[in-house]
């Protein structure tokens, strides 16, 4: 009886032991697999958040059976991935849990995602004292690690502290401060993120020319790395800063890009947030119905990330999608929602938007009060937040309510802060701007192209000279040669410097006669005439509308008027906003029509500014066209005999009556004049065949004009005129 209870009890023993070791080889083994996951998440290409995800993964299935340390660490990693993948919410939620069981991370790598982490949780609170305690000990224990990237992450945030604070010198001092720490470290991924951070600071405060501009860089640093889901989220971004400026084609290429490579990694959350991006191009391109069902399809895809900020984006553009259809109730549904998420992560900036919006709606459906309380509220988040750019939508529609409400002065008041804003601050020209820096990078993409093949070729040519150096006739053969070669290129270059000069000057002189024709005192005067009488005759709405078209067209002559060639689209919009100026002084008694082919528009046409402005005014003035039933200006534009041929017709009384009449002669003559000497510098410049014909529309009955115009055909990319 004896020996089987020792028996058993030795076998209890030997039972005990057994589980024990088996725990701690479980508790060895999961140490290792963790260890090895936190390397692997520091590593530089583990920020994208695909990468990260996976190494996640791996480590969550043996969460259960880890120690308390060990389950502390899973869940640092997993907040830390919340935070990549735009999971606000959740990522609060798991640190502000973490942070209650007050973990002791001696890693130095997890110290660093901590603190890092915690620091964001007050900013996303909004509690900047908390925030800049725990940042403060972030960057000091970063800075005696003596670890550059982790200094850089640090001041990333410092920078984004202040950003909230709305001291915009301060957080771009910090945002530069991490570049600075990023080049240094060993992480170009780093530094495109540093870039990027810039970016954000600069399109806070309003200057999205500057926001772009590091956008570029930061996509430039990851094409070179190959890092296909940084190339699409910096893409998009550059489409999102594209759209603010209603600059819709540069928008929708930078998409085509972003969501290319989105699809190539099929990234399903990528892919998402591209859609939402391009249902908001949709709604701006005024392709509501289009934008709806895509928005709706690609909020219910991105729920599944939790990624409240785009979810919120994504409710924002479906409401302005709605109120553009007249769908008021459901455009007060999306927008509610948008606000709800906004207010949960703290995005002041976009609550200010998503009261502008709602108070659109109100305005739509007269409750008046409302419109007013939400459209204030948006002032005063915009202008707290210094979100300037913004703030000349709420001007146009308070002077537009004020208006409504019987409340003349305030109405005046607001237009003018409208107008004067639009002076200050055009958005065409910011969009002029940004259009200008993408369409560098395109040229620069392939010059880095061109510059790689550039090197092979110049190792080559050094090889060969070596063998030729081992020469000595060769050798002074060579210096001879490059001596009368430089001699003949540095005489040359004189030579073609002196005639490029003397053009320059011809043009410049052309440019200035041009300006002073176009801008016809007469034509000013009796704009100014026609908003005197609007005024005596108690029609603001008339008023207004008349001034703001003039206000805008002048710019743009100003803008213009000096430059060789302009984008086509400019030269739509300067003969648009002219004839429309021109139908409203006329009291709308004749119409226009301009149509251009749409190839021109594809390829980007360049045309010499206004060139067809003279002879629109002469069709008007000279052709009487307020005094002919159902006057009419044709405008065409098309690409025949590899020439640009524009032809203007109207059908006025014709040049013989015309010329009885006598009015204003000279000046057209001086606008022919001018107009044919354009043409002949253009021809010499491109060797072109540019010609002008004037004839009679109807040659019976000599009434009518036609005027036809040639140009060389010149794009914006010249790889269109190759073809």
């Amino acid at each position: 009886m004896k020996s089987i209870r020792s028996y058993s009890l030795y076998l209890f023993i030997l039972l005990c032991s057994a589980k024990l070791t088996g725990q701690v080889v479980n508790q060895a083994k999961n140490e290792a697999l963790i260890t090895s996951a936190v390397t692997k998440f520091n590593d530089p290409k583990s920020t994208d958040p695909i990468v990260s995800n996976k190494i996640l993964q791996g480590i969550l299935l043996i969460r259960k059976s880890c120690d308390v340390k060990q389950r502390q660490t899973i869940d640092l990693l997993s907040c830390e991935q919340k935070s990549r993948q735009g999971d606000i919410a959740g990522f609060i939620v798991g640190m502000e849990g973490l942070e209650k069981q007050n973990p002791s991370f001696t890693n130095p790598t997890l110290r660093h995602f901590y603190v890092l982490n915690i620091t964001k949780v007050w900013l996303y609170k909004n509690d900047l004292i908390k925030a800049s305690k725990f940042n403060l000990l972030n960057l000091a224990e970063s800075k005696k690690s003596n670890i550059n990237r982790n200094i850089s992450q640090a001041y990333q945030n410092r920078a984004l502290l202040f950003l909230i604070r709305n001291m915009k010198d301060s957080s771009l001092y910090y945002a530069k401060l991490s570049t600075k720490f990023a080049k240094r470290s060993d992480s170009r991924i780093e530094l495109a993120l540093s870039f990027h951070n810039e970016s954000l600071i600069q399109s806070h405060f309003g200057d999205i020319e500057l926001a772009v501009e590091k956008e570029l860089l930061a996509l430039q640093m990851a094409e070179k790395l190959n890092l296909f889901y940084f190339e699409s989220f910096f893409n998009r971004t550059i489409s999102n800063y594209s759209l603010e400026v209603k600059n819709i084609k540069e928008s929708y290429f930078y998409l085509a890009k972003a969501m290319s490579l989105a699809q190539k990694l099929k990234d399903a959350r990528s892919i998402a947030l591209c859609e939402i991006s391009q249902g908001g191009i949709l709604m701006n391109d005024s392709r509501c119905i289009e934008a709806i069902a895509l928005l709706k399809k690609s909020i219910k895809k991105l729920e599944e990330f939790k990624d409240a900020a785009q979810i919120g984006q994504g409710y924002e553009y479906l409401g302005k999608a709605y109120e553009k259809t007249n769908r008021e109730a459901e455009a007060l549904n999306s927008f509610s929602i948008a606000l709800k998420l906004f207010e949960d992560i703290g995005n002041r900036d976009k609550i200010g938007d998503v009261f502008h919006h709602i108070g659109v709606v109100y305005f739509k459906q007269k409750l008046y009060k409302q419109a007013f309380d939400l459209l204030y509220k948006s002032i005063e988040i915009r202008t707290k937040e210094r979100e300037q750019n913004k703030l000349y939508d709420t001007y146009r529609v308070l002077s537009d309510l004020y208006g409504k409400t019987g409340n003349k002065d305030s109405s005046y008041l607001y237009l003018s802060k409208y107008v004067n804003f639009l002076e200050l601050n055009s958005t065409s020209k910011n969009a002029q701007k940004i259009a200008a820096l993408t369409q560098k990078n395109s040229g620069e993409q392939r010059e880095r192209l061109l510059e790689m093949q550039g090197e092979t070729l110049e190792r080559e040519l050094k090889e060969k000279k070596i063998l030729q150096l081992q020469s000595d006739r060769r050798f002074f053969g060579i210096i001879f040669t490059v001596i009368i070669l430089l001699l003949s290129l540095f005489i040359v270059f004189i030579f073609l410097r002196q005639n490029k000069l003397k053009q320059d000057q011809r043009v410049t002189e052309m440019s200035q006669s041009l300006l002073r024709s176009q801008m016809n005192p007469h034509f000013i005067f009796n704009a100014m005439s026609v908003i005197q009488s609007y005024i005596y005759s108690n029609t603001p709405d008339l008023a207004s509308k008349f001034l703001v078209n003039f206000s805008r067209l002048i710019r743009l002559i100003l803008e213009n008027s000096h430059k060789e060639f302009i984008p086509l689209e400019t030269e739509e919009e300067i003969l648009t906003k002219y004839l429309n100026t021109q139908k409203l002084r006329f009291e709308n008694r004749f119409n226009f029509k301009i149509k251009i082919a749409e190839e021109l528009r594809i390829n980007r046409l360049l045309i010499p500014p206004m060139i067809t402005q003279p002879f629109i005014e002469n069709a008007i003035e000279h052709g009487q066209l307020h005094t002919i039933p159902q006057g009419l200006i044709k405008i065409f534009m098309e690409q025949h005999d590899n020439l640009l041929t524009i032809t203007i017709s109207d059908n006025g009384v014709g040049r013989t009556k015309s010329g009885k009449i006598k009015k204003n002669k000279n000046h057209k003559s001086m606008a022919i004049h001018i107009t044919s000497e354009r043409i002949e510098i253009i021809n010499k410049k491109f060797k072109g065949r540019g010609s002008l014909e004037i004839k009679d529309l109807n040659l019976e009955e000599k009434t009518g004009t036609q005027v036809k115009i040639c140009l060389p055909i010149i794009y914006e990319n010249p790889n269109f005129q190759a073809e």
